[in-house]
């Protein structure tokens, strides 16, 4: 039996990872943890979600930006290398930087396994996918057992000369400073396509699909209504709205325009189940803008009663978005629904068309090979703010950009006459929901 040689392929190594949301202190922290699943261990490869190489490191940016921008790409890779390569290893030792090229080919191609189509990824995804993957590389190749100074992973055919670095300037937070930093270059350049894709996004929405999109959630969806007025003159993220509850509405009034605005500086237990809603990109307070306080305040009203009126209020946690269990909505479900609006939305555009409304072939050219999507919204207020507002700092400041650098004095700095040009521009295309 010493002679037989055993040429059966090894049993298919599969790599997860999950996410392991903490309540501390009625604030959700989260641990991502990788797996292999042959084995019930929290896998090495974790500590590169914590870890600090020089300028580098994941460990203060929020789960959606770890998750869509770093693991998404780093478990493919993973699976790739030890399972679909013409190379497939057994061990991390043997990687090459062959295979590295191999898997971003094959990503840039659409040619992975279980891929959903086979067209060529776009090149943002591209260059997202090849950034992820050359640091994870780096790291694999860098780390070090703390107690021994010994190279943890110990790779055979990568080494040092295979990276190169460039010098930039990073510049700090409040603008005044800056300093030269190291920045890994990509270790390859994979294959891309040169076409250029069509964007999915709609950024340039006019009052009308705004207003028609009010209309139809009204109509269909009265949950999703506030949601889409916090996007349209606040500029909410889908992750603010889910994460969105009473105690985080400040200053909303119907007599007064200033100081109004939504604490999202943490994400907050919003479920018994301690199911995460979602998690807020840019952790701060979002200031609202005086010419949109009474319209968002009377939203506001509208939608607690639209609560009471179902037996909704009040929620344990003071949750605003709901789903049909009664259960504070998660980002997925409120973008599930609100995609089933948009959807709505083109139709009666195309209806409005067949009798001839001049706004609405105006919009069908801009919606033609685009999709309304919540982040359409935000693209919306910008453009919203730059109608009337020609300083760009006070935009960034109600944007409520992470580079705001406490702008407090923006807060107060429009005019009567500016607030009455944003309320005008909001009520003449809904004025007819406030007189309800």
């Amino acid at each position: 039996m010493d002679n037989v040689i055993n040429i059966q392929r090894k049993e298919r190594v599969d790599f997860f990872y999950i996410v392991i949301n903490v309540p501390i202190n009625n604030e959700i922290r989260f641990h991502i943890c990788i797996f292999e699943n042959s084995k019930n261990e929290v896998h090495p490869f974790t500590r590169y979600l914590k870890d600090r190489m020089g300028n580098f490191t994941l460990k203060d940016k929020s789960l959606n930006t770890i998750k869509n921008f770093h693991l998404t790409y780093i478990i493919r890779f993973l699976n790739f290398i030890y399972n679909d390569s013409e190379t497939a290893i057994d061990d991390i030792r043997n990687l090459t930087i062959e295979m590295v090229e191999e898997f971003l080919d094959k990503f840039s191609q659409g040619e992975l396994p279980q891929e959903s189509s086979e067209e060529w990824k776009s090149r943002e995804s591209v260059q997202r996918a090849t950034y992820a993957i050359s640091h994870f590389v780096y790291w694999l190749w860098w780390k070090k057992a703390k107690d021994s100074n010994k190279k943890i992973f110990n790779l055979k055919y990568i080494k040092e000369k295979d990276f190169q670095f460039e010098k930039i300037m990073k510049h700090s937070k409040n603008g005044y400073s800056s300093r030269e930093v190291k920045r890994l270059i990509n270790i390859v350049v994979p294959n891309v396509s040169t076409r250029v894709k069509t964007r999915e996004k709609v950024v340039n929405l006019s009052d009308y699909s705004i207003t028609k999109l009010i209309e139809l959630s009204l109509e269909n969806d009265p949950m999703l209504t506030f949601g889409i007025v916090l996007g349209a003159y606040a500029g909410l993220r889908v992750g603010d709205i889910a994460q969105l509850s009473e105690d985080r509405v400040k200053g909303l009034s119907k007599n007064r325009d200033f100081g109004a605005y939504f604490n999202l500086s943490y994400d907050a237990i919003l479920r018994s189940d301690i199911i995460i809603t979602s998690s807020i990109k840019t952790k701060r307070r979002v200031p609202v803008y005086p010419g949109c306080t009474k319209a968002i305040y009377l939203y506001y009203e509208m939608h607690i009663e639209f609560l009471k009126a179902n037996g909704l209020y009040p929620n344990k946690y003071g949750a605003l978005f709901l789903n049909n269990d009664g259960f504070a909505m998660t980002a997925s479900t409120y973008l599930r629904r609100f995609n089933n609006l948009s959807k709505l939305l083109d139709k009666a555009i195309k209806e409005e068309v067949l009798f001839g409304s001049i706004d609405a072939i105006q919009e069908e050219e801009i919606l033609a090979n685009n999709k309304v999507t919540p982040h359409s919204l935000r693209h919306y207020f910008k453009q919203l703010l730059e109608s009337i507002e020609p300083n760009r700092r006070v935009i960034q400041y109600y944007m409520a950009h992470r580079s705001e650098n406490s702008q407090d004095s923006y807060a107060s700095s429009a005019s009567k006459e500016v607030i009455r040009q944003c309320q005008n521009k909001i009520y003449l295309p809904i004025k007819n929901k406030f007189n309800r």
